[in-house]
């Protein structure tokens, strides 16, 4: 620790997420989030978010089955997990996208605005960590290991007693 605080210039050089931090992390106002299944909250709950840019690609596709196969490999700590898919503005929801994927929170195109916003640039199927305070906190590219989110996940949801 006196090495640490001392102000030489050893710090660790190896950190143990996948994902890239976003430093700082930006935060989300607590949207309401409209679904066929009921109004969902932002914050509350921990939250993996999948943006398209246009139609939802098979790029898209695979993000949001890796976020659903996150969600249920988390057997009973499921409940602490959200997945939210935030569409293109103008672009119209597949059709099949509820059937494949019943536990998905959908965001109206019309409501992401704000929240697109807040998010900055981002790619196609880019997958986004959101803390239960609604801070953006981790990113991850399109194409992202399942398992190296899980692991992430899985050391957050350890630590953390909220959410």
């Amino acid at each position: 620790a006196y090495m640490y605080f001392s102000g030489s210039d050893w710090r660790p050089g190896a950190t143990t997420q996948y994902g890239e931090l976003i430093m700082p992390p930006r935060t989300l106002p607590d949207a309401q989030l409209v679904t066929a299944a009921g109004d969902k909250r932002l914050y509350g709950i921990w939250n993996l978010l999948v943006l398209a840019d246009t139609e939802c690609d098979a790029v898209c596709n695979e993000a949001l089955e890796n976020v659903r196969q996150i969600r249920l490999s988390l057997g009973p700590k499921m409940t602490r997990l959200q997945t939210i898919y935030m569409p293109a503005t103008h672009t119209a929801i597949p059709e099949n996208i509820g059937s494949d994927h019943p536990a998905l929170v959908i965001v109206e195109p019309s409501a992401s605005g704000e929240l697109r916003g807040i998010v900055g640039d981002y790619a196609n199927g880019q997958i986004f960590m959101i803390d239960p305070l609604g801070n953006m906190m981790m990113q991850y590219p399109p194409g992202a290991s399942m398992g190296d989110i899980r692991k992430d996940l899985g050391q957050l949801l350890k630590l953390s007693g909220i959410g």
